[in-house]
Order: C-alpha cells, then sequence, then structure tokens
C-alpha cells in the first residue's frame, strides 16, 4: 500500500502493477462489456490515488471534477459527520463523485476511506467527452445508481426518515436523467456535415428520467437514419430499457442493412427480458444524395409527412409488432421518394395524448392542424410550434407522459 493521499498517474506505475490493476479493472461495473483496448485506452489517462482507514476523500461543500472508481478495499458515505454511525458502504465496482461532476454543485456527503483501499482517478474531461460518448457505459453508469439506490433504500429511510430519503432519491434520479440527457444528439443542427437536410428535436420527461428517446445518426457521405421509440413503462426501469433499446440500435444500424436492424434490435430487446419490458420503434434512414426515404415501423405512432408542397398526413406504412414482445416477430420496409421541401415528422404519444383540464386529448387532427397552419418552415420552428401548442393545450396540469418530437426537412434538389 502506497503511503498516505499518495496519488500518481496510471503509466507510471511498473508494468506489473499496470497489469494487475487492468486486471481489477476488467471486471469494475462502469467497464463491463466494453472492449479491453477501450478500457485500456481510458485508464490510461487516469490517477490512481491510495486511501487510508479514516481518510477523507471528499467533504461537503466540495465541487468535485473528478470521478473516483473504486478497484479495492472500501469506503463509507456520511450524510452529517465523518465518524458517525449513520452511513453507508461503498465497494469495488462502484465510483463516487458522479453527482456533483455533472450537476456542477458541492456535494452534500462525506466520503471516508473505511479500510486500505485503492481508486481511479478520472478527470471531467474524459468522463464528458469519452465516457458519456459511449452507450454501452452510460447504461452501465446508469445501472451502479440503480444498484446504490435499492442497496441503500432502507439503510436511507432509516438515517434520514421518509422526507430525507425523498430527497436523497430524487437527487439520484435527477443524476440519471442528466446522464440519459447525454446518450442522444445534442440540441441545434443534428446533421451538420449534411446540408440536403435540416433536422432538429426536442424531447421533455414527464419525471426525472423517462422512456422516450429519439435518435439522429450520420451513417455515411450520402445516408442519414433517424429514429423515435417510447418504452412501456415510467420512470428508471424505462429509462434503463431506454438505454439498452438505442445501443442495440446503433450497434445494428452500424453493422446492418436496414432491413436486417429491426429484427436485429427486437431479438436483443427480448433477451434476458424477465421484466417483459418492451418498446415501439420507428426507423427512416434517407439517402440525402438520391432523395430515397426507407423506413420501418415497430409498433409506433405513424408520423406525419407533407410532400410535394402539400399538406401535412400521416406517413403510409406497414405494422410492425414492438420490440421486445416477440422475438421472431418480422417487419417490412417501406419507401417514397423525397423533394425538395419534402418534410417528415415523429413524435410520440405524449404529443397526441396530452390532456387539458375537461380531460380531452390533444389528437392527431389538432397535431396536423398545427403543422399545417406553420408550413412551410424550418424544422426547429416546426418542432417549437407543436411542442408549445401542446403546452398551452395542458395548461395548468403536470405532464402525464414524455414528448418528444423530431423534424427532417429535405432541402436537396436531387441532381
Amino acid at each position: 500500500m502506497a503511503p498516505k493521499s499518495e496519488q500518481t498517474t496510471f503509466q507510471t506505475l511498473s508494468r506489473q502493477d499496470r497489469r494487475f490493476r487492468e486486471k481489477q479493472l476488467w471486471n469494475h461495473s462502469l467497464f463491463r462489456e466494453l472492449p479491453r483496448n477501450t478500457v485500456r485506452e481510458l485508464i490510461s489517462e487516469m490517477e490512481v490515488r491510495c486511501l487510508e482507514p479514516g481518510e477523507i476523500l471528499i467533504r461537503p461543500g466540495n465541487e468535485i471534477r473528478k470521478l473516483f472508481l473504486l478497484i479495492s478495499g472500501r469506503m463509507s458515505v456520511h450524510l452529517d459527520a465523518p465518524d458517525s454511525g449513520d452511513s453507508f458502504v461503498v465497494v469495488p465496482g462502484e465510483c463516487v463523485g458522479e453527482m456533483s461532476m455533472v450537476e456542477r454543485r458541492p456535494v452534500s456527503a462525506w466520503v471516508v476511506g473505511r479500510e486500505p483501499s485503492t481508486l481511479l482517478v478520472m478527470s471531467e474531461r474524459t468522463f464528458r467527452e469519452k465516457i458519456l460518448a459511449i452507450p454501452e457505459a452510460v447504461g452501465n453508469l446508469l445501472e451502479i445508481l440503480v444498484r446504490r439506490m435499492r442497496a441503500n433504500n432502507m439503510r436511507i429511510e432509516k438515517i434520514l426518515e421518509q422526507r430525507l430519503r425523498y430527497e436523497h432519491l430524487q437527487k439520484d434520479l435527477e443524476h440519471a436523467g442528466n446522464i440519459q440527457a447525454n446518450i442522444l444528439p445534442r440540441k441545434g443542427p443534428l446533421f451538420p456535415n449534411h446540408p440536403q437536410v435540416d433536422v432538429s428535436a426536442v424531447i421533455q420527461p414527464a419525471r426525472q428520467v423517462g422512456g422516450d428517446f429519439y435518435d439522429a445518426i450520420a451513417l455515411d457521405r450520402d445516408r442519414i437514419a433517424v429514429a423515435i421509440g417510447d418504452v412501456s413503462g415510467k420512470g428508471m426501469p424505462a429509462a434503463l430499457f431506454m438505454v439498452r433499446v438505442v445501443t442495440f440500435l446503433r450497434m445494428n444500424l452500424v453493422e446492418n442493412d436496414l432491413y436486417s436492424v429491426m429484427p436485429a434490435v427486437n431479438r436483443m430487446a427480448c433477451e434476458n427480458n424477465d421484466e417483459l419490458m418492451f418498446s415501439s420503434l420507428f426507423l427512416a434512414v434517407l439517402n440525402v444524395r438520391t432523395g430515397l426515404l426507407q423506413y420501418v415501423n415497430g409498433g409506433h405512432n405513424p408520423p406525419f409527412i407533407s410532400l410535394r408542397g402539400g399538406s401535412f398526413d400521416f406517413l403510409p406504412m406497414s405494422k410492425g409488432i414492438m420490440p421486445g414482445v416477440d422475438e421472431e416477430a418480422r417487419y417490412r420496409v417501406d419507401e417514397l421518394s423525397m423533394a425538395r421541401g419534402d418534410t417528415l415528422v415523429l413524435y410520440t404519444d405524449g404529443v397526441t395524448e396530452a390532456e387539458n383540464a375537461a380531460g380531452e386529448f390533444f389528437r392527431e387532427p389538432r397535431a396536423l392542424d398545427v403543422l399545417n397552419a406553420a408550413h412551410p418552415t424550418d424544422a426547429a420552428t416546426l418542432v417549437q410550434a407543436l411542442k408549445e401548442e401542446v403546452d398551452r393545450f395542458s395548461t395548468g396540469l403536470p405532464p402525464s407522459d414524455d414528448i418528444t418530437l423530431l423534424a427532417l426537412r429535405y432541402l436537396s434538389d436531387r441532381t
């Protein structure tokens, strides 16, 4: 064991020590199922920190800009004083400091060494630029948070009773929501390197975390993909299943043609699905050079489309079963040709099933009226116009479901 508070870079360790630490890290929950080369690259940028029993790692009021991964030993988290008996334990495979780093707020607890411990210290830059860019790592981090909440639920209730336990849970959920938001594409131009399209999206979870998602992926120079989905249920279970579906979708879009993607995502969603979760999913691939739009539906709401300067109407499409229900389900790929100005709008049922004080639903005809009144215009204006109308419609009522919208306008002349 190194002297108290000693901290060194991973690369300065001896070759034997590096190999030993790497073997420990293969089993760390954050790196589960990540390629070893990816893990080796990540840990090469980190520092090794040794913590002695009773040594304080984090104090309340500190703004932590590092993530501490425990690889051996034990630490304890204290909410009131570093020597109090009311605490919960952090064991190898877990991490601390992520909430302060994501929220950029001071921590509210003490973290103290319980026995000789070794940690790997990850910088904020590595966390934001690399960890949050790997869907599997984001999913692992969400699972770490969920396990922590479950394991410490009864302990927190005993320490803080109902009110403080609830506040602690809310903070973890808010943190999970921030991580969930980072796995989805950023706002703004979603395809800056493809001037042939104008794509914009917005998502508003009904809770801190939700089951709605959208995606926007450039497959190559000529093809882009957009997707939208809605996971069954609410809260953390839906959020975790959402991460699974998005991860499966991205993996298969890179490796397979559109005809194979939905069946593959469906089979993966059905595997180890003891909770019987499922998700609607609509996926479209547009060739920006030719205007050919290919799309497949997995039990999702029919999108709206405006062709050749006409009014918005429902996109004709084949039916398909939601991924996660039947691993033998079959899906059909539909096609149409887009011309300059043609616009596709994807949405989840949080839009059409938004409810007002009179108990009425927003419904598809009202959504079509809003889009037709706003069209023709850019994608961001269309999305914002529909979102604002839904908000006005349900004024005074808390959102009952997640709301997600994505608009795609084709701008090319197909020369």
